[in-house]
Parts: structure tokens; sequence; C-alpha cells
């Protein structure tokens, strides 16, 4: 069994970790600049990559170089977004400048950017399947950055395409000592397993795999195939199942975020694919992808609205104040962001916003019985049986056969007596 027969439905997957590389290095890469104007200039970059702006991104930190050609750490960054651009040529000719100023130029830099160039060089050359030129650079980077798993986990990615498989199982267990959660390297070790006939111990590894990241659509691809190989034809035609799902999702998604990148500002297109993501339960991507909906466009209530419900729907309610504010800030008539502050308020005991919010429904919609609800229920947790009596009579008076509204009041009748 060759490297290649993992292949089918893995490219996407490959595709997410290596963003997911270039977002840590873009974090952790230090900005060196004297002018506050440049450093800000430079975190624009970055946010533009966050969003996959990729070329407004380019124009950025060349606009940056324009001024200052030998700026290492903009170069870094424009090699980047070279290299998701598919600029390889590019993305290479970039980055070894930066081996070139620094020592034409006497410059002691960190060793960190060293190695995340290397390592940039080495996923380029990976890609274009020059796995000697590709293994040089990630041990270099490794040699820089031994304490950033995915040098670790790159050096484990070329041994494994080489069938150097214990140096690879080397690799990949410093990288877990690093990142214990990193996904990607279960799936390594799953088709190492398969490979030397290890079915079994390939299940564990996709289980563990999709585990830490259930998104990953070819973990359920490979562990159909473990399990075939075990005879359980049952458990193999579940996983095929879940398969297609998740090919289904990632399709919808991508087809999504390609036209994104050339119309971002489409405000429908944004709250759409964040809902394939909430429909998918991958919660994490449906922020990611609200927050950057309201980077792009800070004024759209909706988007505010969207994520602050789903903020109360994962139990992070705190999280949701700003944005229902936010809300009403934009749109003073949105009344059910009152309702919504009314209620986290009132699980919080924060009485008096809580009633605020209420009563400020209340005068736009005097008929609303779900804040009169939420009113009666305040007094009542705060010993107010009279008050909160009042209210569900006056709920009684908008909607007579308002059962919850009789149950509240006859409960508090009893009470008081």
């Amino acid at each position: 069994m060759g490297v290649d027969q993992k292949r089918h439905g893995y490219k996407l997957t490959k595709y997410e970790c290596w963003v997911l590389i270039l977002i840590v290095v873009l974090l952790l890469t230090p900005v060196v600049s004297s002018a506050s104007e440049t450093g800000s200039e430079i975190q624009q970059g970055v946010e533009y990559v966050k969003l996959k702006l990729y070329a407004k991104a380019a124009d950025t930190f060349r606009s940056i170089l324009s001024r200052n050609p030998t700026d290492i750490n903009v170069l870094f960054q424009l090699a980047n977004v070279y290299k998701l651009q598919d600029e390889l040529k590019l993305a290479v000719e970039t980055a070894e400048d930066i081996f070139r100023i620094a020592s034409s130029q006497n410059i002691s830099t960190d060793k960190r950017l060293f190695g995340f160039t290397y390592l940039l060089l080495s996923e380029i050359y990976c890609k274009q399947s020059q796995l000697d030129i590709a293994e040089g650079h990630a041990i270099e980077a490794v040699e820089r950055c031994s304490t950033v798993a995915d040098t670790h986990y790159r050096l484990g990615y070329i041994y494994t395409h080489q069938a150097k498989f214990d140096k690879a199982l080397g690799a990949f267990q410093r990288t877990l000592e690093l990142k214990p959660n990193f996904a990607e390297v279960y799936e390594w070790l799953g088709l190492i397993a398969l490979m030397q006939h290890k079915p079994e111990e390939a299940v564990s590894h996709y289980k563990t795999a999709i585990q830490h990241k259930p998104y990953i659509q070819s973990a359920y691809y490979n562990l159909a195939k473990a399990y075939r190989l075990l005879g359980d034809m049952e458990s193999a035609a579940e996983q095929l199942k879940l398969f297609r799902q998740m090919k289904s999702y990632y399709d919808m998604t991508y087809a999504i975020e390609g036209t994104l990148a050339e119309d971002p500002t489409n405000v429908a297109l944004w709250l759409k694919l964040a809902e394939i993501h909430v429909a998918h339960k991958h919660i994490s991507a449906a922020i990611s992808t609200y927050q950057a909906l309201l980077r792009l466009n800070p004024t759209s209530v909706t988007g505010y609205d969207k994520l602050g419900r789903l903020y109360m729907d994962i139990n992070l309610p705190q999280r949701a104040i700003p944005l229902f504010n936010k809300v009403l800030e934009l749109n003073p008539n949105a009344v059910e962001a009152h309702v919504r502050l009314g209620w986290i308020y009132s699980v919080q005991k924060v009485y008096d916003k809580a009633e605020l919010h209420l009563q400020k429904a209340i005068q736009k919609m005097p008929k609303l019985t779900l804040a009169y609800h939420g009113l009666a229920e305040i007094y009542a947790q705060q010993g107010q049986i009279e008050r909160a009596i009042e209210v569900y009579q006056h709920i009684l008076k908008i909607e007579p056969n308002d059962k919850d509204a009789w149950d509240g009041m006859n409960k508090l009748e009893r009470l008081k007596k």
C-alpha cells in the first residue's frame, strides 16, 4: 500500500493545515518597526490574511516594502501570502530574500523568524513534490524552532511520504508532545499503521483524529478503509456515510468561501456560510465566520444579532451582551435585543438592568407578552409577589388563554396565602 493511496479525500485537509500553520506563524512573528503607522499597516495586512483577502494583503505588504525593502518581517508576511495564492515561485524568491538581506547586512534576527521561513519553504517544496529539498528545510526549521509543533509535523509528513516510517513516527511523537490535540498527526499515524498492516491500530488513530477535529472528511474515509480490512463492513458503511456528509459540507463551504474571496462585503453569503457551519454543529467555524463578517461589515445588525444568539445557545451569555448592545446602537427599535438582554440580566440576577430592557421592549411593543413574562419572573425572584401577580393579570388581559400566565399567577396566589 503506497502513500498515494491516502490522497483520496485528503486534499482539503492538507489545505486546512496549510492555512492553520500560516495563521500561527503570523501571530507569532515579531513585528519590528519604529513607525507606529507601519506597525498598523502590518496588522491590517495580517487581518486581510485571516479573512483570506490575499490580494489586499499582498498589496499592503508590498506598499510597506516600497518604502523599506529590507524589512525582513514584512518580507516574511508577503512570502506567506504568495504561498497561499499559489504564487510559489514568488514565495520562494521572497523567502530567500530574507536570508540574503540578513546575511549581506549582518542583521541579527530572531531564530524563530528564520525557522518559520524554513518551514514555509519546506511546505512549498512538499507541494511541488521535491521532498529531498523540503526535508532539508524542515530539518533547519526544527533546529531553530524546536518547541514549535508545526516544524516537527512537517518533518513527519515528509518522512511518511518518503516511507521512512521510523523517522516519521519519531517526528510525530515529538509533535504530539508539544501539541497533543494535533488531529492531522493522528491521521498520518493511522496511514502508517495501515501500511504496516495494523488495521486495529489505524482505527484507534483515526478515531482520535475525529475526536480532536470532527470535520476532517478524510479521517472518516480512511477509518472506513481500516474497518473493511478488519471485516467490519457495518462500521465501514457508517463511516463512509459520515464521509459523504462531511464532503458535502465542505463542498458547500468551499464554494461560498471562493465567492466571498471575490466579494467580501456580501453579507448574505457570510450569513449563509455561518448558518451552514451551525447546521453541522461546527460552532467555532460559525463564530469565526460571524466575526469575519463583522470585521468587513461593521454595521451589519443581523451579524451582531446572529452571533449574540449563538453565544446564548452555547451558554456564553456574557459574550452576547456587547453584541446585543451593538444591535440596539445600530437599530434602537430592535425589540428582541431588549428581550434577550432582559433574559440574560435576569439569569445573572442583575434585576435593575433586566427590568430596564424589558420595560423598553414593552414601550415599543405594548402587547409583547414575552416581555411581561420576563418582568413577572424577575419580580417573583425578588419576592415582589404582588407586582408579579399584577403583571400576570395584565398578560391575561392581552391574551386570556395564556396558560403560562395562569399557572404563574395561581402559583403566586397560593404562595401569598
